[in-house]
């Protein structure tokens, strides 16, 4: 998928999210409130850095592309879901030898606590994303635990319609062929989201 097709589909996202909104009646509340439903999706820009038995190799550009749901348990703290794919046709970051590209599948939940400021539209956010990662290449697939951290503001644009700004790291740590050295990959990313909450 392109990067227009990638800012295609985000746009059909808000707009979709914009008119399930608009019909929205009873007490209007603000973001973040105990009780609210977020439903979005993200682009991200992120830099790949392989890690293998301790030492990191290049680092390869990605465009990602993932959905997102939460929900406020108390005013501002939030619990989450987050699955997403990553492709990397032509690049083979788990070895160069086997495969044309890489897909990376990974499935996330989070803790987040959004910080509501009386009177602003904008609403600063910190996610601790945490689960599991697949990466294929070829015939061959590895797999493990990640964790990382997530943060950045929200911006309420309309009625019920959310923007995301935000800046993610997070770490995938495969099976270590040394139990003192780690193989695995660290992420860092930038990107925008659309959505809304209910």
């Amino acid at each position: 998928m392109n990067r227009r097709s990638l800012l295609g589909f985000a746009i059909l996202i808000g707009w979709i999210v914009a008119i399930l909104a608009a019909p929205a009646t009873g007490q209007e509340k603000y973001y973040g409130k105990m009780g609210t439903v977020e439903i979005a999706g993200g682009i991200s820009f992120s830099s790949i850095t392989p890690v293998s038995n301790g030492h990191t190799g290049d680092a390869t550009t990605l465009f990602s592309l993932g959905p997102e749901i939460g929900y406020f348990v108390v005013d501002g703290f939030e619990i989450g879901f987050n699955p997403g794919i990553s492709l990397l046709p032509g690049v083979s970051v788990i070895t160069p030898s086997e495969g044309d590209g890489t897909t990376v599948l990974q499935l996330f939940a989070y803790p987040a606590y959004n910080l509501h400021i009386e009177g602003s539209q904008v609403t600063p956010f910190l996610q601790v994303p945490f689960g599991y990662t697949s990466m294929s290449s070829g015939s061959i697939t590895q797999s493990g635990f990640s964790w990382g951290i997530k943060g950045g503001i929200k911006l309420v644009a309309a009625s019920h319609l959310l923007l995301t700004f935000y800046g993610q790291y997070y770490s995938l740590a495969f099976t270590p062929e040394q139990a003192n050295e780690r193989s695995g990959f660290n992420f860092l990313s930038f990107g925008i989201g659309v959505g809304g909450f209910f």
